[in-house]
């Protein structure tokens, strides 16, 4: 069922076994494990069903965070299930997915507070959980399933290299599916346009007792619960918590050691350089490294990293994606090259050099030769793939452009945290303060030089590293770290089962929990986490016969 926050009295009382606050896919995929239990739910969301709250969710005009004045997230149910545009052939709804690496999960003795206190046997069953959830079939993210004649893998035995495959599900098992399966559970209530402001606690501090969630100005309606579960995203929880102070939590709830909001992450993408490939022909057989459609699911071919090599080399974890280009000639290559120097210098406000503008001029006709091949044959991208499904591609390919997307290490500095500065409802926005550092950027360099190695053992190919890389962007919108998963209280937010240290009742679900992120997108890690601590609330309450929510008026 859903109701509209909106229409309920002011500071009526909602009461429900379990409150999950947020209905994004961390928080729709609880409410769906904990429906027909016998557990009552209640699943607060900030937006509503078609209509969102995001500018609710916009960091400070004082945040810096890398390049960017502001945040691409949406409140809304569903949450960033709606933004997702991967075109996977059957429409630009699609969103990517693959698993971490085991090695993303350890111990790395050149990354600073690196190393998850789970291991990676703990989280897989629930990847294959988390997959079926997404109702993709089980056909793993090894290229064994997804060869074909001209889509065998690369040949990169003997090396630290092997081919990784994203899978690609469609967003509206989330927004309709799932949507449908919420509305007709009796035992789960799904509140839309409530912005929880604030958590409170018993006098100890040992248990929160209430959420109070603001539908508009001037107007709340208090949630109580045995069990709290924060799923509203990576920025949103370090705000709820830090917001929640009280004589217990003088600094917020979950913060006596001053970590909450801090180790804050992201997946920036940067262009890396060139794969040129040994033989022309190559390119023929290189489909597997397309985005296409197999059976009924869509799935996409990228080099990766093994687990050993991550364990022996150091460098940070990145991806090599291939997206096939024609060589322009020297000049007009240059004036190209100049011409993105120029464009990520004017969107970034920074200074840029008349030697690129000059450059750039010089070389204008490679823009009519961009257009051209762009028309003839539709350029392939992040969110649009096909370029394998036409006759010959050597003929019209000649290499392919590099993108990685790439680790961002947690740096204690990196954080967000509150600002003076006041939302539309009367609560504190955030302040984001990160940035991507030296040493993060010598890390990727040196990836970028295993790779190169790696590739050029393989015998396929060079692969021509482009330094300094050019940043896409210093934010996909993966937001990780800031409320991290610890076994010692001192060294993070959550333990080991995903409840918030000394408060057992409150667990948090979601990337904010990640204490490193390697480069995969999140969504399957965070779906399967949020599985992880479904199966422990239904432990803890043991699905007990069905007892209703019940609306309080206030006295």
């Amino acid at each position: 069922m859903f109701v509209d926050t909106k229409a309920l009295d002011q500071d009526s009382i909602v009461r429900a076994q379990v409150c999950v606050i947020g209905a994004g896919p961390a928080g729709i995929s609880i409410a769906t494990e904990l429906a027909g239990t016998g557990i009552s739910v209640a699943v607060l969301e900030s937006g509503g069903l078609d209509t969102d709250a995001t500018d609710l969710g916009q960091p400070a005009a004082t945040s810096r965070f890398a390049d960017h004045r502001g945040i691409w997230t949406t409140r809304q149910f569903g949450g960033n299930g709606n933004m997702w545009h991967v075109n996977a052939g059957v429409g630009p709804n699609h969103l990517r997915l693959l698993p971490l690496h085991e090695a993303d999960l350890e111990k790395r003795d050149w990354v600073a507070d690196s190393g998850w206190p789970i291991p990676y046997a703990d989280l897989a069953p629930y990847y294959e959980r988390a997959q079926a959830w997404f109702a993709l079939e089980p056909r793993g993210y090894a290229p064994d399933a997804w060869e074909g004649p001209n889509a065998p893998r690369l040949p990169l035995a003997g090396t630290g290299l092997r081919t990784g495959m994203f899978h690609f599900a469609y967003k509206n098992v989330i927004l309709d599916t799932y949507r449908q399966a919420l509305d007709k559970a009796e035992n789960v209530t799904v509140y839309t346009s409530a912005t929880v402001a604030r958590l409170d606690t018993d006098e100890s501090g040992e248990r929160v007792t209430g959420a109070t969630a603001v539908s508009a100005p001037g107007r709340s309606v208090r949630f109580e619960a045995d069990m709290f579960i924060l799923a509203q995203g990576g920025l949103a929880t370090p705000q709820l918590l830090l917001s929640s102070t009280n004589a217990a939590h003088p600094t917020g709830i979950g913060n006596a050691n001053d970590l909450v909001g801090r180790y804050f992450m992201d997946h920036p993408l940067l262009f890396g350089g060139l794969l040129i490939p040994k033989s022309r022909d190559l390119i023929d057989r290189m489909g597997l490294y397309d985005l296409r459609r197999i059976d009924g699911m869509s799935a996409m071919g990228h080099l990766q990293f093994t687990d050993a090599l991550l364990r022996t080399e150091r460098c940070a974890n990145i991806s090599a994606i291939l997206f096939p280009r024609r060589s322009m000639s020297a000049r007009r290559e240059a004036g190209f090259q100049a011409s993105r120097r120029l464009r990520a210098a004017l969107q970034k406000r920074g200074p840029w050099a008349t030697k690129d503008l000059f450059t750039t001029m010089l070389g204008v006709d490679g823009f009519g030769q961009q257009l051209y091949d762009r028309l003839v044959s539709p350029i392939s991208h992040l969110g649009v793939g096909g370029w394998s499904q036409k006759t010959k591609p050597s003929e019209r390919f000649d290499h392919f452009e590099v993108l990685h997307q790439a680790e961002q290490t947690p740096h204690r500095d990196n954080r967000v945290k509150l600002a003076e500065e006041r939302d539309a409802l009367g609560n504190r926005r955030i302040e984001i303060h990160c940035t991507w550092r030296d040493e993060d950027r010598e890390l990727v360099y040196r990836a970028q030089d295993v790779m190169a190695r790696e590739i050029a053992k393989s015998g396929i190919g060079e692969f021509r590293i482009q330094r300094p890389f050019e940043m896409k962007t210093s934010s996909t919108t993966h937001f990780l770290g800031a409320t991290r998963m610890s076994a010692d209280p001192r060294d993070g937010v959550v333990d080991t089962n995903g409840r918030v240290h000394g408060v057992p009742n409150l667990m948090i679900a979601g990337s904010a929990v990640f204490p490193t992120g390697g480069y995969a997108n999140p969504t399957l890690s965070l779906v399967a986490m949020a599985i992880r601590a479904a199966d422990r609330v239904k432990r803890d309450l043991q699905a007990p016969a069905l007892r209703s929510e019940t609306l309080v008026a206030a006295e």
